[in-house]
């Protein structure tokens, strides 16, 4: 994932395992800081004219080409309205992995809403999406191994096939997360 703005970018460096790196130390010029400047002066390679020839073919050829008919859907049965509230209380929360607490706000049985709570130094593991997420983190940051960092206010939607890489919390973090399919599909709890 590429970050998005400058601020991103400073965040880019993957984390070290273990305390200080012993060569280079914490200092200006710890591999964290030069694998961060080498990816950020990464630029796009231009492909050979006929390579690019040929693709740009098979993309106008798959443009013209009618797009098929959408399936039909059936409507799902009308529900009655409701509101629902779901106190702010440490209720419902429970350790899905060490230093991160979940709670799910709701579900419809297939689709699924949680509130994250990420303390200061909580890892989750890298996953494939089998399905679409969306976040927005509520309070403090969290950031991607070697992508994006996120901040209060920040919004990401990570569609169905992606793959992130570790999610790591310095600061500590709230967050609130959607996703299409069942947590489980995501994450081995």
């Amino acid at each position: 994932m590429k970050p998005s703005s400058k601020r991103a970018g400073k965040a880019i460096a993957p984390a070290r395992s273990q305390g200080q790196d012993p060569v280079f130390g914490d200092g200006p010029g710890a591999p964290d800081e030069v694998l961060s400047a080498l990816l950020l002066e990464l630029t796009p390679v231009e492909p050979a004219s006929k390579r690019r020839a040929a693709l740009q073919a098979r993309i106008l050829e798959r443009a013209a080409q009618p797009a098929a008919p959408a399936p039909a859907v059936a409507k799902p049965a009308r529900r009655a309205p409701a509101i629902i509230t779901i106190p702010a209380s440490d209720e419902g929360w429970f350790e899905a992995l060490p230093k991160i607490r979940i709670k799910q706000v709701y579900t419809d049985g297939t689709a699924e809403s949680y509130l994250v709570r990420l303390e200061p130094g909580a890892r989750a593991p890298a996953h494939d999406h089998p399905g679409d997420e969306e976040c927005i983190v509520l309070e403090g940051s969290v950031r991607y191994i070697g992508g994006s960092t996120l901040h209060a206010g920040d919004y990401e939607a990570v569609l169905e096939g992606a793959h992130h890489s570790e999610l790591v919390s310095d600061t500590g973090a709230l967050v609130f997360l959607r996703y299409s399919q069942p947590l489980s599909g995501y994450l081995k709890l």
